[in-house]
């Protein structure tokens, strides 16, 4: 069972994923796009980091337990990837107000040190994009391993294959 190069495709569509999230935001600025590169580097290095130390072993935990299918994998990935970004949820910072753009608009995101609703809203979208994320690297990494696993089969739970007698 060789799950390294699933794993190397999961992370290799993280920045694509990336910029396709960030493409309307940065073609309709008039900026330079200076900073894409570091985006891409730094987008990779943490996938890289959450498929090696939770991707693969949820994985491996799944397989065990003959849960690998794509469905198990697929959940796995998006709890695996939103759980990191649910764990900064907006606390209250003395003395502190700041706001920022929400989809054109400028909104106070904090008030006096006390998140507002878009500070709440602003993390649950958070939230989503990088459960997205995890979704769509354990997909990939599915599609990839049953691919490799079994060539020419179609992509199934090996839980719910039929046996032959």
């Amino acid at each position: 069972m060789n799950i390294w190069i699933p794993a190397l495709v999961a992370v290799v569509v993280q920045p694509f994923v990336t910029l396709a999230r960030i493409a309307p935001d940065y073609l309709a600025s008039a900026q330079p796009l200076y900073g894409i590169g570091f985006l891409v580097l730094a987008v990779v290095a943490v996938a890289a980091a959450v498929v090696l130390l939770l991707g693969i072993p949820a994985f491996l935990v799944l397989r065990k337990f003959r849960r690998d299918g794509w469905m198990s994998i697929g959940t796995a990935g998006l709890l695996l990837g939103a759980s990191p970004a649910a764990l900064a949820w907006p606390r209250r910072l003395a003395g502190y107000s700041a706001g920022r753009n929400w989809h054109g608009n400028y909104v106070e995101t904090y008030v006096n040190g006390a998140p507002t609703r878009y500070a709440w809203l602003a993390y649950g979208e958070d939230v989503l994009w990088f459960g997205l994320h995890g979704l769509l690297a354990s997909l990939v990494f599915y599609a990839v391993w049953r691919a490799l696993d079994r060539p020419g089969t179609p992509l199934r739970s090996t839980a719910s294959a039929p046996t032959e007698h």
